[in-house]
């Protein structure tokens, strides 16, 4: 019984993942004049500061191989949050003319300009973070995880795959590289190989789930940047893997437009991206296999009234 549920699980799960769709959230309508005027401004920027205007650069005075660490991916930025912004909202006095102003980093607009009520919130969570710890606390920035000029927010993306693999990449770029790990911290790196072993199916997990939705508390269901360490990590499965499954209110938080109440789906959104167990419960289709069970039963108990009834008749008619 169990195996065929699951065979009957796996077949509507894909089906209806070739049939849906995600519906990818609107960035705020911004009028055409003023996009222009935007792309005009940060296409000056971009004579110099992208693989194209490097490429063709001839200006006497500039250093090229410091200039290589400050390109640009046009396509790139304009599909970033920051897409629509112009390069001069951050980049402020001292950039305007070149040579650069020699203290021109400290004229920077940081995150916390703009994203002020965010900040105060993400800034609490830190410090609890296992990377606010002595010695290492000052070695991280918003950008040290965030790039600026690449980063989306998970409800601009309209695939839950995307959102794994670029929230995965930040963790990586330090958990993946002995090189990168010693710029922040003394200690040994981690094998993460060895230290996921214990999770089932570990290449599956990593590519479908974000390190965060078990390095931070799956208490709270929303995410945060408290990044706890390994020994406090989510190892509860049913986390997961559940009617009430953290990943519909985190990773797919953004995607969930409506329950697919009328085929009786509880987590559609998950079912759409992935078959997982005890998350993607059809109410329908467990009513329609108790049925079957109970009438399988009831047929076993009456089969065997029956033979009993058959029995008794059989010796009392041989004397």
């Amino acid at each position: 019984m169990a195996a065929i549920k699951t065979v009957i699980w796996a077949a509507i799960g894909l089906v209806l993942l070739t049939t849906s769709a995600i519906a990818q959230i609107e960035r705020k309508p911004i009028a055409p004049e003023d996009l222009k005027n935007i792309q005009d401004s940060n296409a000056k920027c971009l004579e110099c500061h992208s693989e194209g205007g490097f490429d063709t650069l001839n200006r006497e005075g500039v250093d090229k191989d410091k200039l290589r660490d400050h390109l640009v991916d046009l396509g790139v930025y304009e599909g970033s949050n920051h897409g629509r912004v112009e390069c001069k909202a951050c980049h402020v006095k001292g950039f305007e003319e070149f040579p650069h102003a020699a203290d021109d980093k400290k004229q920077i607009n940081w995150c916390d300009e703009c994203h002020t009520r965010k900040f105060l919130r993400i800034e609490m969570q830190f410090d609890e973070s296992v990377h606010a710890k002595e010695g290492i606390k000052e070695k991280f920035t918003c950008s040290t995880c965030h790039d600026p000029h690449v980063f989306q927010a998970a409800k601009y993306m309209n695939s839950p795959r995307d959102v794994v693999r670029q929230d995965n990449d930040f963790c990586l770029s330090c958990h993946g590289s002995d090189q990168s790990f010693e710029q922040v911290s003394k200690e040994a790196r981690p094998d993460l190989v060895e230290n996921h072993e214990w999770l089932p199916n570990r290449p599956l997990h990593w590519n479908a789930v974000r390190c965060v939705e078990c390095h931070t508390p799956v208490s709270k269901k929303v995410m945060s940047h408290e990044i706890l360490p390994a020994e406090k990590a989510e190892k509860r499965c049913v986390a997961c893997h559940s009617a009430d499954s953290t990943l519909r209110l985190r990773l797919y938080k953004h995607m969930v437009s409506e329950e697919r109440s009328r085929v009786g789906f509880v987590n559609s959104m998950i079912l759409n991206e992935a078959y997982v167990i005890g998350a993607t419960r059809n109410v329908y289709l467990d009513l329609a296999l108790g049925i079957f069970a109970a009438v399988v039963v009831f047929i076993i108990v009456l089969h065997s009234i029956l033979r009993i009834i058959a029995a008794w008749v059989r010796s009392r008619r041989n004397g």
